[in-house]
Order: C-alpha cells, then sequence, then structure tokens
C-alpha cells in the first residue's frame, strides 16, 4: 500500500462540473499548485504500481480503479503526479489518468489522507 496526504489544494483544483482532479508531489511549481491537489507521500513509492481492479481511499471514500493510463506509474513514483477521472474509461483513455468508480468527485481537503491499495 502507499500512503500519502493532501498537504495543498490550489484555487483552480477542484470544479464540480469537471469529475477529475490533479495530483501532484511537492515539487511541483506554483502554476500546477493553482490547479491542483499537492501530496506528500508517508510511504516509500519505489516499486508501486497502480492497477485495474486496486482500491483508492481519500479519507473514507473508497473508490474502484476502472483503468490505469501508461503514464501513471511512473508520473506517481517519480513526481507524485496523476490525474483521477470519476468517469467511464472513454474509448480513447488519457495516458496520465486513473479512472475509477464511483463517478463522483471525494470530498478532500487539507490532510485528507490517500490509500492507494
Amino acid at each position: 500500500m502507499l500512503k500519502s496526504k493532501i498537504t495543498f489544494i490550489g484555487q483552480q483544483a477542484i470544479d464540480d462540473k469537471q469529475p477529475l482532479f490533479i495530483l501532484f508531489g511537492e515539487e511541483a511549481t506554483d502554476r500546477l499548485r493553482e490547479v491542483s491537489a499537492i501530496q506528500r507521500f508517508e510511504t516509500d513509492m519505489s516499486g508501486y504500481a497502480l492497477q485495474a481492479g486496486s482500491t483508492v481511499e481519500f479519507d473514507d471514500q473508497t473508490y474502484q480503479v476502472d483503468y490505469v493510463g501508461e503514464l501513471v506509474k511512473d508520473n506517481l513514483t517519480t513526481i507524485g503526479h496523476t490525474v483521477f477521472s470519476f468517469t467511464p474509461v472513454p474509448d480513447n483513455p488519457q495516458a496520465n489518468m486513473v479512472y475509477v468508480h464511483p463517478y463522483q468527485l471525494p470530498e478532500i481537503k487539507k490532510g485528507t489522507e490517500i490509500k492507494y491499495n
């Protein structure tokens, strides 16, 4: 299991009309911070691989992973970056996205714990 904690949420990071949000590690630039949630990892990221069938928990809200884009593993374990989409997997899924269900944005705040199971 991989654990992180949200340390910052940019002013443009959450939009109820866009069922997705962007995560980056703490090294994100100021521009990326405006549109992202920043996460600090509390466990070793080396060798971790998120995959379809895994679960992701945002505090006590659990989501099932339907699809993991080919860029997610390297981006997540090197720069703490991924994009969560709370929509069905499209015909042409994005390489940097993790598609999950249920199709509803979780409630996140500074201090939210994320568990990648």
